[in-house]
């Protein structure tokens, strides 16, 4: 997880049964943790969606470890 170093306080209005849903699904101890371990999931996904377009759309073939 982040640390706190660095981190801004900041207020939003999240839908309760939302944040609720995140921090069961990933089994963060805090909401805030859900946050932005939810931040970091979406941050993730789009270094991974432009690798793939990076690669024209093709992943490259792994080869299995022995």
């Amino acid at each position: 997880m982040a640390t706190r170093r660095g981190a801004v306080k900041k207020t939003y209005n999240l839908p309760p049964v939302l944040v609720t849903r995140a921090r069961r699904i990933l089994k963060a101890r805090t909401e805030t943790e859900a946050i932005i371990r939810s931040l970091q999931e979406v941050a993730f996904m789009d270094e991974v969606a432009r690798a793939v377009r990076a690669t024209g759309g093709r992943i490259p073939r792994f080869q299995p470890l022995k």
